[in-house]
C-alpha cells in the first residue's frame, strides 16, 4: 500500500489494528502518524492510550504488553514503535506472533527504513494489517508537495516560486515546511507567493550561503557545495558578485583568526571590522577548520576565477561550478606554503 492510500483509507474510517510503515520519508510517517492519532482516539484520550516509543530501547515483549492492557477512557490504544530493524531476531519472532492474535482495542504501528532483514515481520503484518510504503521524494515530487502545502495554508505558490524554493532548501520536507511557513509570516494576508517573495525573506541569508559553501568545501562535499552555488545564483546574486562574496568571507576568516592569536574578543572584532555578529561567529568556527595554507589556496583560486570570467568567453555559472569542484579535489592536495600574497590578502578591506 502507499501512503496516498493509506490516508485515503483513513478518511473512509477503515482502521487496520497493524501497520508497518517502511521508507525513507521520515517528515511523512510523521504526517501518518499525526492524521491516525486524530482519527483513532478521543481528545481527552490522547495523552494516555496514544504512546510512541523506540525498539532500540524497548523489547517486543514490553509492546507486547502495553497493547494488551485495557485503554483508558475507552476505544483504541494507539502505540507506534520507530526503527523496529532494530530489534534482535528473538524480539521479532515475538511481534510476528504477537500480530496474528493482536486484540481488538489495540493499533500498532511500526516504522522501517527498508523491508529487508524484517522481511517475516513483514509477511505477519500483511496477514493482519499493511505494510505502508513511504518513499523519500524527488526535486518534482518535493516541488508538488511544496503547492499543495501552500494551499493548505491558504496559499498559492506559482510555479516558479516553488521551484526556486525547493532549488534554494532542497527536497527535505521538514526544511521546505519550516521555511514556508516563514514566508507565510512574511506575506501576511496575501494569497499568492511569488519569487519576489522568497528573494526578500532569504535575501538576509545570502552572505551565510557562502559560508556554508566554504564548510562544504573544506568537507570535500561537492554536491552540497553546488547546491549553495545555485541557490545563490537562483537568488539573484551575479557570478562576480558571488566571487567577490568568497573573497570577503575570507579575508574576515583570516581577520579574525589573526584576532584570535592577538587574544582580541568576538565582539571588539564585529566592532572593528564593522561586521554582524553572527559573522564573527562563523568565522571564528571555520578560523578553527581552516589552516592558513587552506585559505590561501581558496582565495588563489578565487582570483584564477575572477580573471577567466573577465577574460574568456566562458559562462561564468560553469566558470564557478569548476571552481567548486576543483577546490574539493584541492582540499585533498598538500597545503601550498603561503608568501607575501597571503598577508597583502589577509589584510585588505
Amino acid at each position: 500500500m502507499h501512503a496516498e492510500d493509506f490516508l485515503t483509507a483513513l478518511d473512509t474510517g477503515k482502521i487496520d489494528p497493524v501497520y508497518l510503515f517502511v521508507g525513507g520519508s521520515v517528515f511523512f510517517m510523521e504526517e501518518a502518524w499525526k492524521k491516525l492519532l486524530s482519527s483513532l482516539l478521543p481528545e481527552r484520550g490522547k495523552n494516555f492510550n496514544g504512546e510512541r516509543l523506540r525498539a532500540r530501547e524497548t523489547e517486543a515483549g514490553d509492546v507486547i504488553e502495553r497493547l494488551a492492557t485495557t485503554p483508558m477512557f475507552g476505544g483504541r490504544r494507539l502505540l507506534m514503535v520507530d526503527n523496529v530493524e532494530a530489534w534482535a531476531k528473538g524480539d521479532r519472532a515475538a511481534m510476528e506472533a504477537f500480530v496474528q492474535r493482536i486484540p481488538p482495542s489495540a493499533c500498532l504501528v511500526m516504522t522501517a527504513s527498508d523491508r529487508k532483514n524484517i522481511e517475516g515481520l513483514a509477511k505477519a503484518v500483511e496477514t493482519r494489517g499493511k505494510v505502508v510504503q513511504f518513499r523519500s521524494p524527488g526535486d518534482k515530487e518535493a516541488l508538488r508537495w511544496l503547492i499543495e502545502r501552500g494551499k493548505q495554508l491558504g496559499k498559492n505558490l506559482s510555479h516558479r516560486a516553488a521551484f526556486l524554493l525547493v532549488e534554494m532548501v532542497g527536497g527535505d520536507l521538514h526544511a521546505l515546511a519550516s521555511e514556508l511557513d516563514k514566508i507565510c509570516t512574511f506575506v501576511g494576508e496575501r494569497d499568492r507567493i511569488e519569487t519576489e517573495d522568497i528573494l526578500e525573506t532569504t535575501s538576509s541569508q545570502r552572505s551565510f550561503s557562502a559560508f556554508d559553501m566554504l564548510d562544504h568545501l573544506k568537507a570535500q562535499q561537492a554536491d552540497k557545495a553546488l547546491r549553495s552555488l545555485r541557490s545563490l545564483i537562483l537568488s539573484g546574486e551575479l557570478p562576480l558578485k558571488i566571487l567577490s562574496t568568497l573573497a570577503w568571507q575570507i579575508r574576515i576568516v583570516w581577520q579574525v583568526k589573526d584576532g584570535l592569536r592577538q587574544g582580541i574578543s568576538e565582539a571588539e572584532l564585529a566592532a572593528r571590522l564593522k561586521s554582524h555578529p553572527f559573522v564573527i561567529k562563523k568565522a571564528r568556527e571555520q578560523a578553527v577548520r581552516f589552516s592558513d595554507a587552506d585559505l590561501y589556496r581558496v582565495i588563489e583560486a578565487i582570483a584564477q576565477t575572477d580573471i577567466a570570467i573577465k577574460s574568456t568567453g566562458t559562462p561564468p555559472e560553469l566558470l564557478l561550478e569548476e571552481l567548486v569542484l576543483d577546490l574539493c579535489m584541492d582540499s585533498k592536495k598538500p597545503p601550498i606554503t603561503p608568501g607575501r600574497h597571503e598577508k597583502a590578502m589577509r589584510h585588505r578591506n
